[in-house]
């Protein structure tokens, strides 16, 4: 259940912008950790974005199928700014509370 509306919600979070590990169990009510579980063992990457999921001090993060670099292509592709391995402030969408209509 949770792992089907974590993914639903990511389809929300648009190119060129990611959120957060923290942010998404804040708005799931789940442990970060069980996101970061769930993104790990996601069998779609490219169909469920799960790659604009970043930790909450702008870093990748180690919780991608194919590594960190891939991740970073993926981001850097879809015009996300990543500077000395952190994702640009700008690029963070922390607060999902817009999508409690949706959910």
């Amino acid at each position: 259940m949770d792992e089907e509306i974590l993914y639903d919600v990511l389809e929300f979070i648009p190119m060129g912008y990611v959120t957060t590990y923290k942010a998404l169990g804040k708005f799931l009510g789940i442990n970060q950790r069980k996101v970061a579980y769930l993104l790990k063992n996601n069998k779609n990457p490219i169909i469920v974005p799960c790659h604009r999921v970043v930790m909450s001090n702008g870093e990748l993060g180690g919780y991608t199928p194919y590594g960190k670099n891939f991740k970073k292509s993926l981001l850097e592709s879809e015009g996300v700014k990543i500077v000395n391995g952190k994702v640009d402030k700008k690029c963070i969408i922390e607060d999902l509370s817009l999508l409690e209509k949706f959910y």
